[in-house]
């Protein structure tokens, strides 16, 4: 399974998910880009806690498996000593989170320090980078940050850096026209989108080689699938899936009639659960109208109406979504509003709704969710089961 990190651009910030996506947010862009819109938490004041924590490599961990029907429960908290700022987070197939604080500028970025989450350990260095970061995805055997300039690998078991990979993008030096979008570790490759302009372009690294990044896919927006597929609206307007292996299947016609409250256009949201995700959102940037397809066939399955914040993620206990419409249970006495994670059916369908609190990002493969804690606004990898 993929290891998606949504990446969160400068409007946004208030997540994730991302984030992929994960997790995952941010107010829509009227041009057509795949970054939607996500709850961040607000700037802080308070000291930034001590990041003395241990460099460890990363455990082999063994995670307990998730239920795939029924009410899920929150099976461990662990704090993270970083303040809950922007962040780029990811989850790789082993269940080990990854974040670090997001770099909106090219040039300029200090040292940020990556942190990882084993199991239901402590937190603890993975990463010291040189430079800034924008986006993460991990596999089993590497970890990857990009940035606008570059994408590169650090072993997991060692820390050592095994591979570096620059970005082509229009204008390095001003970024107003570029935005680095997402990047997932799947099948033995690592995809990253980025959006120039109004157009989406997918690249496509091997880790094991020194080539530079391959063009797979262009189009207003895109999203990629657990198995290494792309799904993206071609200039034509059609909803395209292509394979990782190269097969193209050409799905139906999407709306491209752009109003000028920003509404009228459907994006490729994500892919979770056997399912792509297109959403339209309303003009006035906080309802969406989603539209769901066959991953395989690219046969609509059904359309239902929510919020543009909404994350959607494919986990091990089923298709999860953090931030979509309808009330969620409110803790007696909280002073904070309470979101919710619940189960997600193609036709917008939720069920078995549990409380998160102040969460600002849905990751997979196992499900975890990154929320605030309102007594010491301390940054909680909060893991379901």
């Amino acid at each position: 399974m993929c290891a998606l990190a949504l990446v969160i651009s400068s409007a946004l910030l208030a997540a994730c998910s991302s984030a992929a996506h994960q997790g995952s947010l941010v107010p829509e862009t009227a041009h057509k880009t795949t970054t939607h819109s996500r709850h961040y938490p607000a700037s802080h004041t308070t000291t930034r806690p001590s990041t003395t924590a241990p460099t460890l490599p990363p455990p082999s961990s063994s995670l307990p498996p998730s239920p795939t029907s029924g009410p899920l429960t929150t099976s461990a908290s662990v704090v993270v000593p970083t303040m809950p700022e922007q962040m780029a987070a990811t989850e790789a197939p082993d269940g080990s989170v990854f974040m670090v604080p997001l770099t909106l500028a090219v040039t300029g970025a200090g040292p940020q320090i990556v942190w990882v989450v084993d199991g239901d350990g402590p937190a603890a260095v993975a990463e010291h980078l040189p430079g800034g970061a924008n986006a993460l995805a991990a596999d089993t055997t590497n970890l990857y940050v990009a940035n606008y300039l570059n994408v590169t690998a650090f072993n997991r078991a060692t820390g050592n850096q095994s591979g570096k990979w620059s970005l082509p993008l229009t204008n390095p030096a001003n970024t107003s026209n570029d935005n680095l979008e997402a990047m997932a570790a799947s099948n033995g490759n690592v995809l990253v989108s980025l959006a120039q302009g109004n157009v989406v372009s997918v690249y496509r690294i091997n880790p094991a080689s020194t080539a530079a990044p391959q063009l797979v896919a262009q189009g207003s927006s895109a999203a990629f699938g657990p198995d290494g597929s792309v799904y993206y609206v071609r200039p034509d307007d059609h909803l395209v899936a292509q394979s990782a292996s190269g097969q193209v299947t050409v799905g139906p016609l999407l709306a491209d009639h752009p109003t000028t409250g920003g509404g009228g256009v459907q994006y490729v949201d994500t892919v979770a659960g056997g399912v792509v995700w297109v959403d339209e959102p309303a003009s006035q940037g906080l309802d969406a109208a989603y539209a769901t397809y066959d991953a395989t066939t690219l046969v609509p399955l059904g359309n239902f109406n929510s919020t543009v914040q909404q994350q959607i993620v494919g986990t091990a206990a089923g298709t999860l979504t953090l931030n979509g419409s309808g009330p969620c249970p409110q803790p007696a006495g909280a002073t904070v509003t309470s979101l919710c994670v619940a189960r997600l059916t193609p036709t917008g369908t939720t069920s078995d709704p549990l409380a998160v609190g102040s969460a600002y990002q849905l990751l997979g493969p196992d499900p975890v969710v990154l929320t605030i804690n309102p007594a010491n606004s301390a940054m909680v990898v909060q893991r379901l089961q």
